[in-house]
């Protein structure tokens, strides 16, 4: 099974409506496991970097 989000032009070459990008998914398989989306890891110069910069799909649970 599937599920279609969002729409794209009549040559479905480009998002009409709500490009989603990889790191929404990302997002959306953490929330999943329970991994909170605020979570920053320091770089090498001690920076905080975040886990991602995406958003959970909300039609995907």
């Amino acid at each position: 099974m599937g599920q279609v989000i969002g729409a794209t032009d009549s040559q479905a070459a480009y998002p009409a409506d709500r490009p989603l990008d990889p790191q929404d998914l990302i997002a959306t398989i953490y929330r999943h496991l329970g991994i909170d989306l605020g979570t920053h890891f320091p770089d090498n110069t001690g920076r905080p970097v975040a886990i991602t910069t995406g958003k959970p799909i909300r039609e995907l649970g």
